[in-house]
């Protein structure tokens, strides 16, 4: 997609998230964490890329996450063309996060 790795997303608290960036079709880490699903896209010439979140969630396995159903609604699943995924192992951390980011896009929740 891109050749950026990283992505930060802040949420409510003001604390930053350093996600790594997975395209769509990657697999994701055998590893607990959080997830998002979003639609990354240019912002235009020479004007860099911007993240849409369409859903934040978090498992205990990041590859069993999306395995069965995608946490998506219809009209949505056809823009999510990216995934970002933060590694964290401590099940309250991981809560902890999904609602710090949710809060600071109401859209997610």
């Amino acid at each position: 997609m891109f050749r950026q790795r990283e992505w930060s997303f802040t949420g409510t608290s003001g604390k930053q998230y350093r996600f790594g960036i997975h395209p769509k079709s990657e697999k994701l880490p055998s590893a607990p964490g959080v997830y998002i699903l979003a639609y990354t896209h240019p912002r235009g010439h020479l004007a860099g890329w911007q993240a849409n979140p369409l859903h934040v969630g978090h498992a205990d396995d990041l590859t069993l996450a999306l395995e069965d159903e995608v946490p998506l609604d219809h009209d949505r699943t056809p823009l999510w063309n990216s995934t970002f995924v933060l590694l964290e192992s401590a099940p309250s951390a991981r809560r902890a996060c999904v609602r710090d980011l949710e809060g600071a896009a109401p859209a997610l929740a």
